[in-house]
Formats: C-alpha cells, sequence, structure tokens
C-alpha cells in the first residue's frame, strides 16, 4: 500500500517538475539542459493520463506566469478585486488549457504505442508512430498560433539555448524545430529506460549523438554569416513610457520630445526614426514638418473604429500618409467579449477593431517591411508571406509593460527566429525593451537596457535572398505528415 501511494505521488510530482523544467527553459540560456529534462519525463509519463495534464499545466504556468502582470487592469476600467479575479482566471485558465491538450496528445498516444511495445515490438513501426505523435504536436502549435489564444510554444523555444540546432529553421522552420525537440526528448527517454532495463545501450546512444551531431553542424553552416554592404540606418527610441500614463500624454508635450529625438536621429545621420506601439494617440498632429522618415507606433480612426498602428510620417509633413494597423488583437487588452462594454474607461485601448491580414508594408524612400505589431510576432507564416511578397527587412514593434524580464526574452526569441527563417534581419522597438537589431543569423546585435528611456542606431542589411523555408514553407512536411498518416494506417490494419 506504501509503495502504492509512492508511486501515485510520483505520478503526480515529477509531470509537475517535467512541466516547470519545460516552461523555465523557454527562451533561456539554460535551454539546452531543462528542455530535454522536460521532454523525457513527458514521455516517461505519456501512458498516464492526468500526468500529462498536469506535465501541460505547470509548462504554461512557468512559461507564462507574466500574465499575473495584467493586474491591476484598474486603467481599463475594472476595480482592483474584479482586476484580481480576471488576471487569475486568465493564468490558470491559460495553464487549464494548455494540460487539456496535452492529455489530449497524450490519449493518442497511448492508444498508438506503449512502453513495452517500444522495446519488443517492430522498430520501423515504433518510430513511424512516435515521428506521427511529433508531428501531430508541432501542426497543433502551428494550428494555435492562428489564433488568439497563443503566445509561444517548443518550436520558438530554442533561443538563445542552441543557436546552432534553430539555425535549421532556414529549411524546417520553427514547427520543424517543435518536432526535432520532441525527437530528442524521446532519444533520452529510449536511453533511460534501456539503461534502466540492461539492454544495449551502445547502438541507440552513438546513433543518436552523431544524429545530433550533424543537425548541429547542418544549422550552422545554414546560418554562417555573409558580407553585405547594403546598410540602411534606423534611430529606435525606447520610450519607457507606462501603459496607464502613456495615453494622458498630451500633443504639445509629445511634440516636445519628438522634435528633440528627431534631431537626435539626424545628428546620428539615420534616414529612419521607428518607435514602439502605442507611442502616438489617435488624434495626434506634427506641430512641425517631420524632419526625418518616421515610422510611428499609435492609434488610428477608421469609419468610427479605433485601431492600432503602425504610422507613416514623411519627413516634411505633419499628417502620417501610409499606416499598417495590427492584425493579431491581445484577448482582453485589446479585444474583449460585449459583456464588458458597461466598463466604460474599457473604451481607452480596449474595443480596438483588427485591420488586413498582410503583413507586407512597402513605402516609397523606404525598405520594404515585414511589420509584426507585438502578439503577431507570433505567427510565422504571416511573416514569411510577407517575405515572400518582397520585405527585405522585418519590423517588430510592441508595448510589453508592464510585463517582466521573462516576456521580453521570449519576444527576442520569437523574433530571432523569425530572424533566422526568412534569413532577414529585424529591427525591434518596445517601450519598454526590448529595442534593438537582430541580425539574420538570429543573434542579438545591439539592445537597449530594459525599462529605461534611451535611443540607438542600428545598422540593418537589407536581404533579397530567400531560404528554403521561405520559398516552400511547410510543404515538406505537411507531405511526409501525410505520409506518416497512411503509412500508419496501413500498418495498422
Amino acid at each position: 500500500m506504501k509503495v502504492l501511494k509512492r508511486n501515485n505521488f510520483n505520478d503526480l510530482l515529477i509531470p509537475l517538475i517535467g512541466g516547470c523544467a519545460g516552461g523555465y527553459a523557454v527562451s533561456n540560456d539554460l535551454w539546452i539542459i531543462f528542455m530535454p529534462l522536460s521532454l523525457t519525463i513527458l514521455w516517461a509519463g505519456f501512458d498516464k493520463g492526468f500526468s500529462n495534464f498536469l506535465w501541460g499545466f505547470s509548462f504554461i504556468l512557468a512559461s507564462h506566469f507574466w500574465l499575473l502582470y495584467l493586474h491591476p487592469l484598474t486603467w481599463l476600467g475594472f476595480s482592483w478585486i474584479i482586476s484580481l479575479f480576471i488576471t487569475t482566471i486568465i493564468y490558470f485558465g491559460c495553464a487549464i488549457g494548455g494540460g487539456c491538450l496535452i492529455f489530449l496528445w497524450g490519449y493518442v498516444a497511448q492508444k498508438l504505442i506503449n512502453k513495452k511495445y517500444i522495446f519488443s515490438g517492430n522498430i520501423i513501426d515504433m518510430l513511424l508512430k512516435i515521428l506521427l505523435l511529433c508531428f501531430l504536436w508541432a501542426f497543433g502549435e502551428l494550428i494555435l498560433s492562428q489564433t488568439p489564444f497563443f503566445w509561444i510554444g517548443i518550436g520558438d523555444s530554442l533561443i538563445p539555448g542552441d543557436f546552432y540546432l534553430a539555425g535549421l529553421a532556414r529549411w524546417i522552420g520553427s514547427t520543424g524545430l517543435c518536432i526535432l525537440q520532441l525527437f530528442i526528448g524521446f532519444w533520452i527517454f529510449c536511453l533511460f529506460e534501456t539503461w534502466k532495463r540492461n539492454l544495449q545501450i551502445k547502438g541507440i546512444f552513438f546513433i543518436g549523438i552523431g544524429s545530433l551531431a550533424a543537425l548541429h553542424l547542418a544549422g550552422a553552416f545554414l546560418t554562417l554569416p555573409k558580407s553585405l554592404d547594403n546598410v540602411y540606418p534606423v534611430f529606435i527610441w525606447q520610450t519607457n513610457t507606462p501603459t496607464r500614463e502613456k495615453l494622458l500624454i498630451n500633443n504639445k508635450t509629445m511634440n516636445e520630445k519628438f522634435l528633440n529625438i528627431q534631431n537626435r536621429a539626424l545628428s546620428k545621420n539615420a534616414l529612419l526614426l521607428v518607435t514602439p506601439e502605442g507611442t502616438l494617440r489617435s488624434d495626434f498632429v506634427f506641430n512641425f514638418p517631420s524632419k526625418i522618415n518616421t515610422l510611428a507606433g499609435g492609434f488610428r480612426r477608421f469609419k468610427n473604429q479605433l485601431r492600432s498602428s503602425l504610422l507613416f510620417f514623411e519627413e516634411g509633413e505633419k499628417l502620417f500618409s501610409g499606416f499598417i494597423d495590427k492584425n493579431r488583437l491581445v484577448p482582453i487588452g485589446e479585444k474583449y467579449p460585449k459583456v464588458f462594454d458597461k466598463y466604460k474607461g474599457i473604451s481607452s485601448v480596449g474595443g480596438i477593431q483588427s485591420g488586413p491580414k498582410s503583413r507586407y508594408f512597402a513605402l516609397k524612400n523606404l525598405p520594404n517591411f515585414a511589420i509584426a505589431i507585438c502578439y503577431e510576432i507570433t505567427d510565422g507564416l504571416k511573416i514569411r508571406a510577407a517575405i515572400r511578397s518582397g520585405a527585405e527587412m522585418i519590423l517588430a514593434i510592441a508595448n510589453l509593460d508592464p510585463y517582466p524580464k521573462k516576456i521580453h526574452d521570449q519576444f527576442i526569441s520569437m523574433a530571432s527566429m523569425r530572424s533566422i527563417e526568412n534569413n532577414r534581419e529585424t529591427i525591434i522597438a518596445s517601450n519598454t525593451g526590448p529595442s534593438g537589431l537582430i541580425r539574420s543569423d538570429g543573434r542579438v546585435d545591439k539592445l537597449i537596457k530594459k525599462n529605461i528611456s534611451d535611443s540607438i542606431t542600428v545598422y540593418p542589411n537589407k536581404i533579397n535572398q530567400n531560404t528554403f523555408y521561405n520559398k516552400f514553407g511547410l510543404k515538406f512536411l505537411f507531405i511526409f505528415f501525410i505520409l506518416l498518416i497512411v503509412v500508419n494506417f496501413i500498418i495498422s490494419i
């Protein structure tokens, strides 16, 4: 009875530890330690239904704890108590949702394989089933990335932990990297189980090590730096204005700030000034002719709708002459159920309408950009589409106040992944950080310190060469996925 109780306790504790380890590993330098450990624990408990739920639940709790920093939402019109209730519901609701998804994945895994079969059945048949499970997870993340209820998954988690493996995104994108990570976790699980069962371990070990070495060499080769000289100087302004205050800044004060920052940009010989998401109010107008081409995050009115946008102020003009509206809105913060309409204050930010899906932004006398406004950096498919349309750089603007360092690191991780996938340099401008430049190999070149008001001049290259991933997307992975389904079905008959 004691043994049984101990085993039951372990079935609860170990997946909780595994999920937390994975969540901690996301966008962390120690990814190489904690993520393989986490995925090994996942595979070790895939045949225990509730253990899968606990793994997914704790993974989200650890990777998305920054959601708690939503509180207090008093600036949106909610009372302190209601704000605490809403924030808690969002946080644990996301964790429960993650747990349910992993539970469903584990249910499918139980139907396909069992642990005894892994070590006693046909190796080819077993590997096909494992690959199918990895693909199901990865495409699940891909589908979720097209919804408002997804931030970061395993696919985007590699950076800065393993840049060499991340380099393979040039071929297979973050979706393929998700598959690889899950398979690596399965390999480590097999090593552990083989050792525990006193079976021959050398073959599994050396084949795995050799494969990992080859994959890392391939990733390193794909992202070798190339000499480029098509430089376009950009001046980035990190405003560091609290979200609860930015909409209270009057236009006179903002004009004074812009006059000063534009003069500084010109003194650095910049050709373009970039500011973060939500810098300008919807009624903002320059009271002087813009001294430099400016891309400023702000709001605009369109047919009685409020939209969050990136606004283009051409040199010599007072009014914006170009814009691209945010398409993917943040639930609650920007888009909320109609039941919340009675909260008058919520209209200050919430109630924003989304714009067109295309993230391609082409303007006269500027590079062609792929634009990501905050949340949109998670959507690799739309960024790829913009690159396919002719974008030479990626520009990601955001407002990550009042969130902690964890979300800043995750934003950089996803921006870096978009750079690697598409062989494009990414300019990032965020209210409280991060702000700076990411090179096409995914590595940070320059970055302003977090939570300070500062500016920086970066020198991104305009690039036109496309990657295998950019040309073909996930077509080959989809084809392989369909083949896996067909072959597994035939084998099971």
